[in-house]
């Protein structure tokens, strides 16, 4: 992997090059230290890493553009990763149309951009409380009108969430990722508690990536006033569906887990006012999954269909901005159906982190003596439903020349009462 990274970055430059593109490159340094006393999802509490990130500007005529992150972890190999969010060609075909080639992000809903839920654009959960979109891969036409724009997508091409990475040794998962959930390691069988060994069968390349999307995008409205986003899409869910089975081995059991593709149809529409002053609008995501077919002997996931919503309200004031944000969703329960499905057993496949919460925003920018720039930022979710509270401060320090300084702070709350995806992450405090 670590080898490949390289390679890619490689020929990146090489592409670059070749194209006269210009790129912002950036190395870096950073340390991670886990605050909670009870933090045991790894042996060591404290981590750095060694990074890269090369960043073409959006604002830019280039016809190569590129924006990806690479990190390597010195200490622990499996924390290292390659995070491709954009790498695309551009050619004018008129004057006020594109086509984009390659893997590119495009704002498709404003709540699924917003909350991060990955139903349209697949994300990158190396940390799954901070996911990161990352962009569709295929080929984008593009128009854009004085109150219009019009975006159709269509690609062979599929690449699913590059989620946590793990560890499997002897049916065994290993405690060397902070961020990859722990599934059930026992398992009650005729009122006996026993101990699990998993198997991952792991699908050959070409049947997962090999799988055709299509989709389109209209704006309706003015840079500013009213104005209209609707778009729809028939693809792969950007989750795999994991289907397992059961087979006793002594005093032991053998779990067996096969992840297969499925697809899904989704549609959006953005209804909203935007100004010099912020923007309110209001936005609906819906998604209807098809129900991947396993065999028989498998428990299997069946996929309920979801209707998510919520309003956001913008306001920039000076060197402040303050966003308020809201999330519900009817629907979107995942229920595992076979042999030796339980209803009181979570299911192994996951969709949302999280169906409801409320968002609160405040980011200050300003620039010191001239010389230092600071992006500052405080985040508030919460959610009664789910049983969470999660704090997120940043503060980044742009001096100028070739230095920059950031600091995390991330504190996360929960109720163990409360059956919730953001549970596993209870003592995640960084």
């Amino acid at each position: 992997m670590q080898k490949l990274s390289i390679f890619l970055m490689g020929l990146i430059y090489l592409v670059c090059s070749v194209s006269h593109s210009e790129i912002r490159t950036a190395l870096w340094v950073q340390s991670l230290s886990f605050l909670s006393p009870d933090y045991e999802n790894t042996n060591k509490k404290n981590f750095t890493f060694i990074g890269v990130t090369l960043k073409s500007d959006q604002k830019s005529t280039d016809v190569f553009k590129v924006n990806l992150t690479g990190q390597y972890a010195p200490e622990n190999s499996i924390l290292s990763y390659l995070n491709v969010r954009e790498i695309y060609f551009t050619t004018h075909v008129y004057s006020n149309s594109m086509l984009h080639v390659g893997r590119k992000l495009q704002n498709w809903s404003a709540l699924d951009t917003t909350w991060n839920l990955g139903v349209y654009q697949p994300q990158f959960k190396w940390n799954p409380l901070t996911p990161e979109k990352q962009g569709l891969t295929g080929f984008f036409w593009q128009k854009n009108g004085s109150n219009y724009d019009v975006v159709l997508f269509v690609s062979p091409l599929y690449i699913p969430d590059q989620g946590a990475s793990y560890e499997l040794k002897e049916g065994q998962f290993q405690s060397s990722n902070p961020w990859f959930p722990m599934p059930p390691q026992n398992i009650k069988f005729q009122d006996e508690l026993l101990p699990i060994d998993y198997e991952i069968l792991k699908p050959e390349v070409n049947s997962v990536i090999y799988q055709t999307q299509y989709g389109a995008k209209l704006r309706l409205g003015e840079s500013n006033g009213y104005f209209a986003n609707l778009a729809g899409m028939y693809k792969p869910a950007n989750q795999l569906a994991l289907g397992y089975k059961g087979t006793l081995i002594t005093t032991r059991v053998h779990i067996e887990v096969a992840p297969k593709v499925y697809f899904e149809n989704v549609g959006s529409a953005d209804f909203g006012y935007r100004k010099d002053w912020g923007s309110i609008l209001f936005s609906l995501l819906y998604s209807k999954p098809q129900n991947p077919k396993f065999d028989s002997v498998y428990n299997a996931p069946e996929f309920e269909q979801s209707l998510s919503w919520g309003p956001q309200f913008l306001y920039k004031y000076e060197n402040y901005e303050l966003f308020l944000g809201y999330l519900g969703t009817s629907g979107g329960e995942i229920k595992d159906v076979g042999p030796d499905a339980s209803p009181d057993r979570a299911s192994l496949s996951q969709r949302f982190l999280y169906k409801e919460a409320m968002q609160v925003q405040i980011k200050y920018t300003d620039v010191f003596w001239s010389k230092v720039k600071l992006d500052s930022g405080f985040q508030y979710i919460t959610s009664s439903k789910e049983g969470f509270r999660q704090i997120r401060f940043k503060n980044n320090f742009k001096i100028k020349g070739p230095w920059a300084f950031w600091v995390d702070l991330l504190l996360i709350d929960t109720n163990s009462s409360v059956l919730s995806n953001v549970e596993p992450y209870k003592s995640s405090d960084q």
